[in-house]
């Protein structure tokens, strides 16, 4: 049988002559975690021994290989050999989505690792490219992660290499530039480098993100209960420009402006203006006024002690605020595996901000650290409190319950971010947070110092403070070497802000651990002596640390925040869709949903192919705004031919007749298509595919229908649109509702019957799908973005299902060989570099997807924002077709496959957000 053989890697490398590591399983240099594992003399590669992994007495398999050195910011190539037998994998749960044989590292995600095998394969080479996060890591070897696994896989042949930069993500299609500053896409964020003066920083950020700016200021007045209008944003502004502008200090206001600046004159507008400074200000106080509603009620007013009732139109559920909530812990010394700092963080968010809070705002000022963020377009700060500097420091926080409003103070916009800036130590970090506090959005932060590994808790309370520090020796709940975050605040004196009034009600003030404040100290016990990355990435993608409102994850060990790195994943970090609800659409209808992208891993230092990429896109750039014309490409038109058609129909005397009869329909209609060339091409496709159709009436019947259109259409060409619509106009005159032959129209011609050859082409359409559902197979990549591509399957199923009354059959990437594929009409979720079937035979069906930039006809499309769809003859029975559904990032993918009502009859369709379906077909297949 034929299986899908060694095209698993998305790209080859050039092995050096010695590998940095190689296997070999002649000496018990590995470690089994889990499952069972025996070094095999009878299965040999290469004449080499192999290491052969069972379930044994758990579900799944891993093996951890000798400890090797690595180079922390290096770039690396891991290969291995494998060949499985009778391997099926099962779903334990909706999350983790279970993977077969596969290869990855040990400091990686769960959701990190090669190209899997499952099934009976023979000895298949996989591969996985990475950054080293650690000085000292492990290769591992792993079957039915995350889920169970029954039969045999053989790992043979591991080696690692150091490997350049070249052609790694970001693409150059995929940067742009303005000045020193660049932005490009990243597995659902944007990565977004600024630097310079506050002003210049500033406008670079707003031109490169003037599209987005607008999209985040409406999703702000959504997000505050107002309407996207002139009146209701308004009130922002005024609400803004009184409590919090003047609570900037010069730096940031000049970052602000600029901001606006550089949006408005890059063409973005708000509200039919330019965008100003008080427009951005609103932006980046969002959350502090949504506090307002909450912080009012206990701030003193010097009525204490009196009572009053709300008013009858005080609606508790809709005016009271929103209590976003976020799950997050530090640990260092006895608490982990090596002794240094590590820290996490997930946000809960309120969907309509978290589909934007997804830029990783990289920060280079001219005074002050190096800064890089979770943010948001137009951000001068993190809004979900994420943050990191070029000294080592991380700082996050988790919301707890909101204490009074100090009119005097300062937005925690502007601590927060000149703390991160200028904090080159937790002292100095605690003391610019803590002073000129106007107790909005109050939080417990965690705070941690690679340079120590130093960790420390900051409850920051209005008035009231409390700090506790592992220098100190000073922890809570008798986790030493160990903090947690849950929106659960742990100080008395902090919690007594809340009753301001010794004549409120009662309430028991003291702290309770709740049910995540016992998850945590659960893990804690668990894990203690080992906790690191590995520690976080199970932390939250578990219940109740994760949350139906779980829109990210970020985790970075000592190491990493020492080189300004972090792992981060935009959408729930467990792999589970989050679709709006709707309630959450009619809040904001412009709510997509998050879908989970998977971890990534960012690094503030760009490597020499991003460098080489942003210089040359740079010059490109001031070369051709140089010589702009300002030339408006005029739309191209297509000629209208619905006033020039013939009426009337025809019956065929003989089945000889009916590509006459049927061919003057289908022509008919085909004329009055809006471009008659694109929709000729699909007939020629349809012609190609009948021809490869079994035979049977409807498909002689379709055949007779095309060879008639195509007639005809070639008659027109020679004979000429006045010549052609006149004949065809007298003989429909002569002849409707009549029986008539072929001949009779052939002969007023004085034409022969000549149908022109198709040619070679594409032989199916996109839209072709819907009547090939009974033999169809949808197989989705799990190699990358995994549960958005899961989803996406689900989705185009149940849609089929429900429009076709048709269930079609949904298979893992990993799960498919080509004899599967043999006989079926196949749907491939996700582009190659996250699905490794469809990898297979990229470029046998003249598929050009590098990582998430595809190229149609010369033509690079490497938006975070753009999908294609792409029909073709399935390569290994040309009788049955493949449909690949795949965007630039995991959105994208699913709303195409969640559209199907928008695609078009042709051989691909490009789709980009906010502009019309572009459908077409390739020149080289027509």
């Amino acid at each position: 049988m034929t299986k899908l053989l060694c095209c698993l890697l998305v790209a080859a490398s050039v092995q050096a002559a010695t590998p940095l590591f190689r296997s070999s399983f002649e000496q018990p240099n590995w470690a089994v975690i889990r499952g069972a594992a025996v070094s095999d003399t009878s299965v040999l590669h290469e004449g080499t021994k192999s290491l052969r992994l069972e379930p044994g007495n758990s579900g799944d398999a891993c093996v951890r290989l000798a400890p090797v050195t690595l180079k922390i910011g290096k770039r690396y190539q891991l290969d291995a050999w494998v060949r499985t037998e009778g391997v099926e994998v099962r779903d334990l749960d909706r999350s983790p989505i279970a993977s077969g044989a596969a290869i990855t590292m040990a400091s990686m995600p769960f959701d990190v690792r090669s190209a899997a095998l499952s099934g009976a394969r023979p000895w298949t080479h996989i591969s996985l490219r990475f950054v080293a996060t650690r000085s000292e890591d492990s290769i591992l070897f792993t079957v039915g992660n995350g889920g169970a696994f029954k039969g045999k896989a053989w790992f043979s042949g591991a080696s690692l290499d150091e490997i350049s930069s070249d052609g790694e993500w970001p693409s150059r299609d995929a940067v742009q530039t303005f000045g020193p500053a660049y932005r490009y896409p990243d597995a659902g964020w944007t990565y977004l480098h600024i630097e310079g003066k506050p002003y210049e920083r500033g406008y670079q950020h707003g031109h490169l993100m003037a599209r987005e700016i607008p999209e985040y200021l409406e999703r702000c007045a959504a997000d505050l209960g107002h309407k996207s209008d002139a009146s209701g944003w308004n009130q922002l502004r005024t609400t803004a420009g009184a409590l919090f502008l003047r609570g900037f200090d010069r730096e940031i206001l000049e970052e602000m402006l600029g901001i606006a600046d550089g949006a408005s004159d890059a063409g973005a507008k708000w509200l039919g203006r330019r965008i100003d400074l008080v427009d951005i200000v609103v932006a980046n106080v969002t959350v502090e006024m949504d506090e307002l509603q909450a912080a009012i009620p206990v701030t003193p007013t010097g009525l204490e002690g009196l009572h009053f009732e709300a008013p009858p139109y005080f609606d508790r559920k809709r005016d009271a605020s929103l209590g976003e909530h976020c799950s997050a812990f530090a640990a260092t010394g006895s608490a982990t595996r090596d002794g240094k700092m590590v820290i996490g963080h997930v946000t809960w968010w309120p969907l309509t901000l978290a589909e934007q809070t997804n830029v990783m705002l990289d920060i280079k000022p001219t005074e002050g650290r190096r800064v890089m963020m979770q943010s948001y377009p137009g951000g001068i700060e993190s809004g979900t409190d994420w943050y990191q500097n070029d000294a080592g420091v991380v700082l996050t926080e988790t919301t707890i319950r909101q204490t009074p409003f100090n009119f005097q103070g300062t937005p925690v916009a502007f601590r927060a971010r000149l703390a991160i800036q200028y904090g080159d130590d937790i002292d100095k970090v605690v003391d610019r947070l803590g002073n000129k506090n106007n107790g909005l959005y109050t939080n417990e932060w965690l705070i941690g110092d690679a340079k120590t590994n130093e960790i420390a808790m900051y409850e920051l309370g209005t008035y009231h403070t409390k700090l506790w520090r592992s220098s100190k020796n000073e922890w809570f709940g008798e986790t030493a070497g160990f903090y947690w975050g849950c929106n659960n605040e742990k100080d008395l004196t902090v919690r007594l802000e809340y009753l301001p009034d010794p004549q409120s009600p009662p309430e028991y003030i003291p702290y309770v651990p709740g049910i995540r404040d016992l998850a945590w100290q659960d893990l804690y016990r668990k894990y203690r002596g080992q906790i690191d990355e590995q520690f976080g990435f199970v932390a939250f993608r578990t219940a109740p640390l994760v949350s139906s409102s779980t829109m990210d994850a970020k985790i970075a060990t000592a190491d990493m925040a020492k080189n300004l790195m972090v792992w981060a994943a935009i959408g729930k970090p467990n792999q589970r869709e989050w679709a709006p609800a709707a309630w959450e659409k009619k809040n904001y209808a412009k709510n997509d949903g998050l879908y989970p992208s998977g971890y990534r891993m960012f690094a503030g230092e760009p490597s020499e192919s991003l460098r080489a990429s942003i210089q040359e896109n740079e010059k490109a750039r001031l070369v051709a705004a140089a010589s702009a014309k300002a030339e408006a490409k005029a739309d191209e038109k297509h000629p209208s031919y619905s006033d020039q058609v013939w009426k009337g129909w025809i019956l065929p005397a003989s089945e000889s007749d009916v590509w006459f009869a049927a061919g003057s329909a289908a022509y008919h209609r085909l004329l009055e298509s809006k471009d008659l060339d694109l929709a000729l091409n699909a007939q020629r496709a349809q012609f190609r595919g009948l021809k490869l159709a079994p035979d049977d009436p409807a498909s002689r019947f379709r055949i007779e229908e095309k060879k008639g259109l195509l007639f005809l259409d070639s008659l027109r060409r020679r004979l000429g649109d006045d010549r052609f619509f006149k004949l065809m106009s007298d003989y429909f005159a002569e002849n409707t509702t009549k029986t008539v032959t072929a001949q009779s129209f052939l002969e007023k011609a004085g034409v022969w019957f000549d149908v022109p050859a198709p040619g070679d082409g594409p032989a199916y359409l996109v839209t072709d799908i819907a009547r090939r559902l009974p033999s169809a197979m949808i197989v989705y990549g799990t190699v990358r973005e995994a549960g958005a591509n899961r989803y996406a399957a689900e989705q185009l199923q149940t849609q089929f299902l429900d429009m076709h009354e048709s269930l079609v059959p949904i298979r893992k990437d990993f799960e498919v060989s080509e004899e599967d594929l043999r006989g079926r009409d196949v749907i491939f979720i996700g582009r190659p570099e996250a699905n490794s079937a469809l990898a297979v035979f990229a470029q046998r069906v003249g598929l050009e997807y590098e990582a998430a930039d595809f190229h149609i006809e010369g033509t690079a499309h490497a938006s975070e924002r753009q999908a294609l769809i792409l029909s073709a003859r399935n390569p290994v029975d040309a009788s049955h077709m493949i449909l690949i559904i795949a965007g630039n990032d995991a959105l994208h993918t699913v709303k195409l496959a969640m559209g199907n009502e928008k695609w078009n009859p042709a051989e691909y369709v490009v789709f980009d957000d906010g502009k019309p379906p572009h459908p077409g077909f390739l020149k080289s297949t027509n």
